[in-house]
């Protein structure tokens, strides 16, 4: 059976929930994801570890159907690695915080030079601009500033965040929205785009 997305390669500097998630499903659609992770491998790899169990259940289903490489993104050598993985995708993905991507040398303005028709995805906590922008993020200050909190708990007790990743599943879906009608766009007229999706969004 051919998968809707087969043929597609994604090259993805992403960690935790917000991003991965979305990626897996293109994966799971046949999409070729192409994760690339730095030397102590990403922080989410540790979470929900036991004795009997070392391999995170948490990152393995928000990673399914990954290859994974290893990258300093500080050296040269790896920037170089990274244009040549880049030059023949159709999307790249990274969810930092605004201005990290740049300073790596893998902002948009740098990977457009190399594959002009790219679809470059950049997931933050809070957008691009605002006052918040540079702060970091995490599933339950998203939820805490979006109001939603609000929703959880009993009157009287304390304001609580989602049992579940609400903040972090609902930003993956549009995320992954985006991308799919970013490819479709692509289709159609050959362009590819830069998207900015947020946590708080």
């Amino acid at each position: 059976m051919v998968r809707p997305l087969e043929g597609v390669k994604c090259v993805c500097v992403i960690m935790f929930q917000q991003a991965p998630v979305a990626f897996s499903m293109m994966a799971d659609l046949g999409a070729e994801v192409i994760k690339i992770e730095p030397p102590e491998g990403e922080l989410g790899r540790q979470l929900l570890l036991s004795p009997n169990f070392p391999l995170s259940p948490y990152f393995e289903t928000n990673n399914r159907g990954f290859k994974c490489i290893t990258l300093d993104l500080k050296k040269e050598k790896a920037k170089e690695i990274v244009n040549k993985l880049v030059k023949d995708a159709d999307v790249f993905a990274q969810n930092f915080r605004p201005g990290v991507a740049q300073r790596l040398g893998i902002g948009y303005e740098d990977l457009v030079k190399v594959n002009p028709g790219i679809i470059y995805l950049s997931a933050s906590a809070y957008g691009p601009d605002g006052p918040n922008a540079l702060l970091p993020g995490t599933d339950g200050i998203a939820q805490a500033a979006g109001g939603i909190c609000s929703s959880y708990g009993e009157e009287g007790s304390r304001m609580a965040t989602g049992q579940v990743a609400v903040a972090d599943e609902t930003a993956a879906f549009h995320s992954f929205q985006a991308v799919m009608v970013g490819l479709y766009h692509k289709l159609k007229t050959g362009e590819g785009q830069l998207i900015e999706t947020s946590l708080l969004g």
